[in-house]
């Protein structure tokens, strides 16, 4: 048996649903008039529309909730205490350190070299002759150097910059997370 509303509210029973409000909400009862199944309602466009927006939402909340689980596992897996973290970032930050302290030494000694090169440029131009196209490509080239070295400098500091702030947001997650197992210990306790 079938049960169903119509369009002035009255509830009917019967063995087939009229053709006009198959698309509405019906429920399938037994001969007590307990609800075996219900059949909802077709739903319209918009709320089909409204469905798919909430299932893309609710997909995409799970995935970010999966990666966060992803790396909280690596989080812990990787460090035993914050002591292993801060060695972790101080090595890495001392690696980068290096790189640009090994570059400022180059553009030190690169300028030197510039000087000495546009000494000996200012040394042509003062005898009259024209100054050789290698020693201006020489020049060009250590000034191009120089300026990408620069650059590189400007890179490798806003590394360190970015795994400080990445540290830090891992070191308080790790916080958390240990925090967290402690207090699932004492309760098994």
């Amino acid at each position: 048996m079938y049960k169903w509303v119509d369009d002035k509210g009255e509830v009917h029973y019967g063995d087939r649903i009229p053709p006009e409000y198959s698309d509405r909400e019906r429920k399938k009862i037994n001969e007590r008039g307990r609800t075996l199944k219900v059949y909802e309602a077709a739903r319209t466009p918009e709320e089909i529309a409204e469905a798919r927006r909430l299932r893309a939402i609710k997909l995409e909340q799970e995935k970010l909730a999966a990666e966060e689980a992803r790396k909280d596992h690596i989080l812990m897996a990787t460090y035993s205490s914050e002591d292993d973290m801060l060695k972790t970032r101080d090595g890495k930050l001392s690696s980068l350190e290096g790189l640009i302290q090994l570059t400022y030494r180059r553009n030190e000694s690169m300028n030197r070299r510039i000087k000495q090169l546009t000494e000996d440029a200012a040394d042509f131009e003062r005898s009259g002759k024209m100054v050789p196209d290698i020693l201006k490509r020489q020049i060009e080239n250590i000034r191009t150097q120089t300026s990408e070295n620069k650059t590189f400098i400007l890179v490798k500091k806003q590394e360190q910059d970015v795994l400080n702030r990445q540290f830090q947001k891992d070191i308080a997650r790790f916080r958390e997370l240990k925090e967290q197992k402690e207090m699932k210990a004492q309760k098994r306790r």
